[in-house]
């Protein structure tokens, strides 16, 4: 039946780690779908405020030789892009750049955001170009701003639309910067881990003359765990969560065959017992394996033969039972192997100073017993005594003195064998509460009739 609980309680256990592993890995997908949000605002109006730090400077097509005009009004929420485009230059625009970071190498890593609302509002017609320029330190030359990746998105601004949103994946890289850097196809891809340089312009489509852009600012918005962190954290979770049930599997399997062989072991250790000789038998059966005093078994048939004879011929019989102080302390401080020291050390001395026809034994943990027949309650008192010095001048370990309490009846005729028990073992309580190391005699007083 214990076999059956254990493997119950094993099964349990796996069921419990699994559930409370699946509860962990909806609670991290439903964290991840309706939380753990990371948002960055970048306000363009008031950069010292932004979430994303910057600085905003008004751009035309100058720099490429065009003649368009640009002029910056800031409001409280916003800036405000007057342009006039002008003929001069093959696509003429106008907006604004927004620096980050130093605005040349060192920028703001924006790979990590799913989606950015771009607040632009046009007032008149044509599209809005987005770049976001990123560094990369193969293709970046000191001092040329040109060098920058541009990474870009051109969208039309409604009203209904308003903000635009858009996810990293609808950018990507200008071919005519790839041609005019002659950049390796391989490194023409979108890259946002650092964009020093933000880029608001009208479109190529924006016709001539007289226009305005509102620009609020960008939001970027993402999670602050990657999904496929998420999704790798998870995976490896499980996977060390199943290896781990592997290993107890496996342990909780070896301890199953190790129980079983420790029985077969066992039951070959029987089937040999039974091989010894009926007297080897008989003789280990009655004596304590530790000291090789007798056991109880051992005691009762000496008991049974003192009270035949006290029964026949008034050979009085003694009861000496005696209590090693403080040996719990001793298994305590030094450990069992001291203690059994001490329980195999006593019984040596005890059985040097007693008679052959007196029966020494271990009545269990520290108490001992010896049975003195033809003896009466005086000589067994002297006897205990004899004892009890030799005990206290003993060495019987090297760690401290040893003594012993003694409690000391005589049986009386017809007496049961429990009530000389009691009697003794309320002598050696006497001894032990008058502060130990010392002999007790039990006295007897026969009921009244």
């Amino acid at each position: 039946m214990s076999r059956v609980m254990e493997k119950i309680y094993a099964l349990f256990r796996m069921n419990i780690l699994i559930f409370v592993l699946l509860v962990a890995t909806v609670i991290a997908l439903f964290a991840y779908q309706y939380g753990l949000d990371e948002i960055a605002q970048l306000n363009i109006a008031d950069c010292n405020n932004s979430d994303i730090k910057c600085a905003v400077q008004a751009e035309t097509d100058s720099v490429d030789g065009g003649s368009s005009m640009v002029n910056l009004q800031w409001t409280d929420s916003s800036i405000v892009v007057d342009y006039e485009l002008r003929e001069g230059y093959a696509y003429p625009y106008a907006g604004i750049k927004i620096y980050m970071g130093d605005g040349k190498v060192r920028g703001r890593d924006l790979s990590g955001f799913d989606s950015m609302f771009v607040s632009v509002k046009p007032r008149g017609e044509g599209s809005v170009r987005l770049y976001m320029r990123g560094y990369d330190s193969e293709i970046y030359r000191e001092n040329d701003e040109t060098s920058l990746k541009f990474n870009e998105i051109e969208f039309f601004p409604l009203d209904e639309t308003y903000p635009a949103v858009f996810v990293p994946k609808e950018f990507r890289v200008a071919s005519w910067w790839v041609a005019q850097n002659e950049v390796n196809v391989h490194k023409a891809y979108v890259d946002l881990s650092n964009i020093p340089l933000i880029e608001i312009q009208t479109g190529t489509n924006a016709p001539l003359g007289y226009g305005t852009l509102e620009i609020k600012g960008i939001t970027f918005k993402g999670k602050k765990i990657k999904k496929v962190d998420l999704v790798t954290i998870l995976v490896a979770v499980w996977f060390v969560t199943f290896l781990i049930i592997l290993i107890i599997r496996f342990f909780d399997y070896s301890r199953e065959r190790a129980a079983e062989k420790k029985k077969r072991e066992e039951l070959e250790k029987n089937l040999r017992a039974l091989e010894i000789e009926k007297s080897e038998y008989e003789r280990s059966s009655k004596e304590d394996p530790l000291t090789g005093c007798l056991n109880r078994v051992g005691f009762n048939n000496v008991l049974m033969r003192e009270q035949e004879n006290l029964s026949k011929n008034g050979s009085p019989v003694s009861f000496v039972i005696l209590d090693i102080d403080h040996f719990k302390d001793v298994n305590d401080t030094y450990g069992h192997n001291v203690g059994d020291e001490v329980l195999v050390g006593l019984s040596k001395l005890i059985q040097g100073k007693i008679r052959n026809t007196d029966a020494l034994v271990r009545w269990g943990g520290e108490e001992f017993v010896i049975l003195c027949g033809d003896t009466p309650i005086q000589n067994a008192q002297f006897l205990a005594e004899k004892l009890r010095v030799a005990i206290e001048k003993t060495p019987l370990i090297k760690q401290q003195q040893v003594t012993c309490s003694f409690g000391i009846a005589e049986m009386q005729l017809d007496e049961d064998p429990k009530k000389l028990f009691d009697r003794a073992d309320r002598a050696l309580y006497a001894s032990k509460e008058g502060g130990r190391n010392r002999v007790t005699s039990a006295t007897f007083k026969r009921a009244s009739r």
